[in-house]
């Protein structure tokens, strides 16, 4: 899942305006050295669901296919922008979510869907002395949490008769 993840920020990303490299995992802590605009993925421990249901069967001539769900599988995902523009900012966030597909399948084929359940901006505290502001670095950021919901699944075969031979010949 982590995998699908990073490729499908990092496409939405490269849609709205930024540049592969700076998609990236989280680091320690917000470092100066590390060139901004720039995207942090820190994905969040996954729940399970077990279902069980059937999704589909397929039946060809030699075989009996029957699709079900063991589980179902939520991934949620910080993706933290940070950024030293607020116009940058809130244009790349827009452009972000709407580049996001509705869904895609991974690599067995399962359907996982996507959404966007937040997107918090967050500003520091403006120092003052008096009535002057003192800015010295621009710190903006805007921290977007995603939901990944995925599938685990497993494919029961059956193989069917294919021939059958009758001997007419009783033997007594």
């Amino acid at each position: 899942m982590e995998k699908l993840v990073m490729e499908t920020v990092t496409r939405a990303a490269v849609a709205a305006g930024l540049t592969p490299e700076r998609v990236m995992t989280e680091s320690a802590k917000d470092n100066l050295t590390l060139p901004r605009p720039r995207v942090e993925v820190q994905l969040q421990p996954a729940t399970y669901k077990r279902t069980g249901r059937k999704l589909g069967v397929t039946r060809t001539k030699t075989q009996h296919i029957t699709k079900r769900e063991l589980y179902e599988v939520s991934q949620q995902v910080l993706l933290n922008v940070l950024a030293e523009d607020e116009k940058w900012l809130s244009t790349f966030g827009f452009d972000f979510v709407r580049a996001l597909p509705k869904g895609l399948n991974d690599e067995r084929g399962n359907w996982v869907g996507i959404r966007v359940q937040k997107a918090t901006p967050g500003k520091p505290p403006v120092k003052r002395v008096g009535d002057a502001e003192i800015v010295v670095f621009t710190r903006l950021n805007t921290l977007f949490l995603l939901t990944f919901t995925g599938r685990v699944t497993e494919e029961i075969t059956h193989d069917l008769v294919t021939k059958i031979n009758i001997n007419p010949h009783w033997e007594n």
